[in-house]
């Protein structure tokens, strides 16, 4: 399975975005992955990711967001990374507002996809990667916060 770090992009990670609704930053999420290649029908995309947050939010509680679909808007498998100025309401598990959102997309066919979702799950519980993430400075920063955590959880 590959990394994090090898399906995302340093220029997919957005810091202190603005946005102040869920729908706004998805559709920015999207757009940067659009212009790395890995999405290829944003206005797909998006509305499959929309159709997946109505059956149940991917807000996972603890401030973060992970949400996902697979979709033929998806050239491949990708990863992109907000980190919002000022939490936003997402209808998390738990009620709070979201200030990290790891957006995941991927073809129909569920190559690696759920991998995927389990490994963001795992190594943000394991360690202290979204305090670190919070905390960084640059998007070249935020990537070596993943890689390092990614290192230490999977040798």
């Amino acid at each position: 399975m590959a990394r994090l770090s090898d399906i995302m992009d340093e220029s997919a990670i957005l810091f202190d975005l603005p946005q102040a609704d869920k729908d706004t930053v998805i559709t920015s999420l999207v757009e940067v992955l659009e212009s790395t290649g890995a999405v290829i029908d944003a206005d797909q995309m998006v509305a499959d990711i929309r159709a997946r947050e109505k059956l149940m939010s991917t807000g996972i509680g603890g401030g973060i967001a992970v949400p996902h679909a697979q979709s033929r808007g998806a050239g491949r498998l990708a990863l992109s990374l907000a980190r919002l100025s000022n939490p936003i309401e997402f209808d998390a598990l738990d009620g709070r507002p979201v200030q990290l959102l790891f957006l995941v997309v991927g073809p129909e066919d569920r190559s690696g996809f759920i991998r995927v979702l389990a490994r963001i799950s795992r190594l943000l519980y394991s360690g202290d990667l979204q305090r670190n993430l919070l905390r960084a400075r640059s998007p070249a920063e935020a990537m070596e916060l993943i890689r390092v955590e990614e290192s230490r959880i999977t040798g």
